[in-house]
């Protein structure tokens, strides 16, 4: 195994679950003209869980014991409300951001419907004080991390880090994730070229695509090397001017798809560190990715390297080591 470490720069936050037994349109009063928006609900139940998508990647690496440094702001809640705790349970991770006293965690608090409508809110809490974080000054270098991933945060953050690591030489994957609307055409036909390869869903590499004002061939002149995940239906990988179609990984059971990409993410970036090739390594991830889905919550799975060797093998007909 490849000892140096990967790095995944990307948000920590609490994602607090709430249900409602009911159609939140049917409590929803808006007027536009009069400027009047009222939304009130009365869930039955609510949930903390760990999530942000460097935790819940980081979470899945550790479960197949990779080394992994992980890089965001946090604020007091993260040692209170036990995150810090449920990172010290895999000793292969390492927390090198910021804990800022003052301030709360990122948090998502989200209500569910019977009729799966949702009403979220974010609040970006300590993150907003990530672009103050340099890399250089965690001292990571080439000699130390394999391959690094930065993933939705602060976008200025996300930037200043994909900068910092291509000035180091280390490569990186660009996973604008959820924050892809914040990212600027500037930004984007800087960082795209620097990238190791860039991922995304439909969504987003649309968004990308018409950001840019340019076609999925244009955005392939400026990066070869590309990842369209597409939930059940697999992932479209192109490198090196060709397209594999990459299927994915049959679970024992669909519980909660939550977290799902975080877990491929989490294979694709395993797979790249031990030199495999970016078919194999995709593999790998929609590999983690069916054990994602078998619980409920983003870090709740529980997996070995041992067990993701027999459904890969059992899946994809080949035999992987590591």
């Amino acid at each position: 195994m490849n000892e140096k470490k990967i790095l995944v720069c990307g948000s920590i936050a609490y994602d607090y679950i709430m249900e409602f037994q009911g159609d939140l349109n049917d409590n929803l009063t808006t007027n536009k003209e009069q400027k009047i928006f009222n939304l009130a609900v009365m869930p039955t139940s609510k949930e903390i869980r760990f999530g942000g998508t460097s935790g819940n990647i980081s979470y899945n690496l550790a479960k197949i014991a990779a080394p992994t440094k992980i890089v965001t702001a946090v604020g007091k809640d993260f040692v209170d409300l036990g995150y810090e705790a449920h990172m010290k349970q895999h000793p292969t991770l390492e927390f090198i951001g910021d804990i800022h006293q003052e301030l709360f965690s990122a948090s998502c608090y989200i209500v569910n419907d019977v009729n799966h409508n949702q009403f979220i809110i974010f609040h970006e809490g300590a993150m907003s004080k990530c672009p103050q974080i340099s890399l250089k000054d965690r001292k990571i270098s080439r000699k130390t991390i394999e391959i690094a991933s930065i993933s939705p945060d602060n976008v200025g953050a996300m930037a200043k880090w994909a900068r910092e690591l291509n000035n180091l030489g280390i490569r990186f994957i660009l996973d604008s994730g959820q924050v892809t609307p914040a990212f600027t055409k500037e930004i984007l036909e800087e960082l795209i070229p620097k990238a190791f390869l860039v991922i995304g869903n439909e969504f987003e590499i649309q968004m990308i695509i018409e950001k840019l004002g340019k076609s999925l061939d244009e955005l392939l002149g400026m990066n070869p090397n590309l990842i369209i995940t597409k939930g059940d239906k697999g992932s479209e990988l192109f490198f090196e001017g060709k397209k594999e179609l990459i299927g994915i990984c049959t679970p024992n059971q669909v519980i909660d798809t939550t977290g799902a990409g975080d877990a491929f993410r989490a294979g694709l970036l395993y797979g790249i560190s031990q030199n495999y090739s970016l078919k194999d390594s995709c593999q790998i991830g929609a590999t983690l990715s069916s054990f994602s889905v078998e619980t409920v919550g983003p870090q709740t799975q529980k997996y070995s390297w041992a067990d993701v060797q027999e459904r890969y093998e059992k899946t994809f007909h080949e035999i992987i080591n590591g």
